[in-house]
C-alpha cells in the first residue's frame, strides 16, 4: 500500500467516524431543544447550546478531513492536508474559551450556591453519558491531530456527565449544593490542560517544527552511514499533517559513488527507519583535491 492510498484510507475512516459523531449531536441537539420547548426546561435548553457547541468542533474536523483529501494543485502543491492542523488549532481554543466561560459560572455558584433539580441534573447526566460515550466509541481510533482535537471536546462533555451524575447524587443524598461546582472545576482543569498541549502541538506542526518523534541527530547519523555518503548538512523536517511528514537534505556524496544509488538508498533508509515518505535528497560531489 503506498503512502498516498493509505492516507486516503485514513481519511475516509475518519470522515465516517466524525460524520456519525456529528449526526448523534444533531440528534440529541434536536431532542433537547423540541424537549426544551415542550417543557420549559432551561437546564435542557442550556445543555442543547453546550450540544451545539460539540457539533461545531464535530462539524469542523470534518470539514477539515474532507479538505485534506483535495488534490494537490500548482498553488496548493502539497494539497490541504495543513487544513486539518489549523482545525486542530481551532478546537483547541475553543476548548479553553468554553472552559473558562463555564469556571467563571462554576466559581460563582461555588460562592453563591444555587437550588439544582436532582432528577433533571441525573437526567442530562444520563443523556450525556450515552451520547459522549457512543461519540467516544466512534472516534477511539484515528491518530490524527484533527480527531485528537475533536475526541478533546467529547472527553470534556464525558467528563462533565459524570460531573454532573456525581454531584446530583451528592446533592440529593447530602443536600451540599456546592458538589456541582467543585467537580466542574476539576473537570475544567483536566480539559483545560488538555487544550493547551493540543495548542502547542498544533501551534509547533503550523511553524514547522520538526516531529517529535523524528530525531534528526538520528536521522544525521544513519544517513552518514549510507555506503557513499561523506556528509549530510542542510536537514530540514517538518510535518504538513499527522501523518505527512516532509524531509530535505544535503548529502555530499563520494566522487566514485554513484549519486542516484546514494539517493535511493538514503530515500529507502529513511521510509524505513523513520516512517519518512516524502524526502529530498539534493547529492552534491565532493570538491576534487
Amino acid at each position: 500500500m503506498t503512502a498516498a492510498h493509505a492516507q486516503h484510507t485514513h481519511a475516509t475512516q475518519d470522515s465516517r467516524r466524525l460524520a456519525l459523531a456529528l449526526g448523534i449531536a444533531g440528534c440529541t441537539l434536536a431532542i433537547e431543544v423540541v424537549g426544551g420547548l415542550l417543557t420549559g426546561s432551561l437546564a435542557l435548553l442550556a445543555d442543547a447550546g453546550h450540544v451545539l457547541s460539540d457539533g461545531v468542533a464535530l462539524g469542523l474536523a470534518w470539514l477539515a478531513v474532507w479538505l485534506a483529501t483535495r488534490p494537490h494543485s500548482l498553488r496548493f502543491t502539497f494539497g490541504l492536508h495543513r487544513s486539518e492542523v489549523l482545525a486542530a488549532s481551532v478546537n483547541a481554543v475553543l476548548v479553553l474559551v468554553f472552559s473558562v466561560y463555564f469556571a467563571v459560572h462554576a466559581i460563582d455558584r461555588l460562592f453563591n450556591p444555587q437550588p439544582i433539580e436532582g432528577v433533571g441534573l441525573l437526567l442530562l447526566a444520563a443523556v450525556g453519558l450515552v451520547t459522549n460515550g457512543a461519540q467516544l466509541l466512534l472516534l477511539h481510533s484515528g491518530a490524527s491531530m484533527n480527531l485528537d482535537a475533536a475526541r478533546l471536546h467529547v472527553w470534556g462533555d464525558l467528563g462533565g456527565s459524570v460531573a454532573a451524575l456525581v454531584a446530583g447524587v451528592i446533592v440529593a443524598t447530602t443536600g451540599w449544593l456546592p458538589a456541582d461546582a467543585v467537580l466542574t472545576l476539576l473537570i475544567l482543569a483536566v480539559v483545560s490542560a488538555g487544550g493547551v498541549r493540543m495548542l502547542i502541538r498544533a501551534t509547533g506542526t503550523l511553524l514547522a517544527a520538526t516531529p517529535a518523534d523524528i530525531d534528526l541527530e538520528a536521522v544525521q547519523a544513519a544517513l552518514r552511514g549510507v555506503p557513499g555518503v561523506h556528509d549530510v548538512h542542510d536537514m530540514h523536517c517538518w510535518a504538513v499533517a499527522t501523518d505527512f511528514v516532509v524531509f530535505e537534505a544535503h548529502v555530499l556524496v563520494d566522487n566514485a559513488a554513484d549519486g542516484v544509488e546514494v539517493v535511493a538508498a538514503c530515500s529507502a533508509l529513511l521510509s524505513a527507519r523513520f516512517g519518512i515518505q516524502h524526502a529530498a535528497i539534493h547529492p552534491e560531489r565532493r570538491p576534487l583535491i
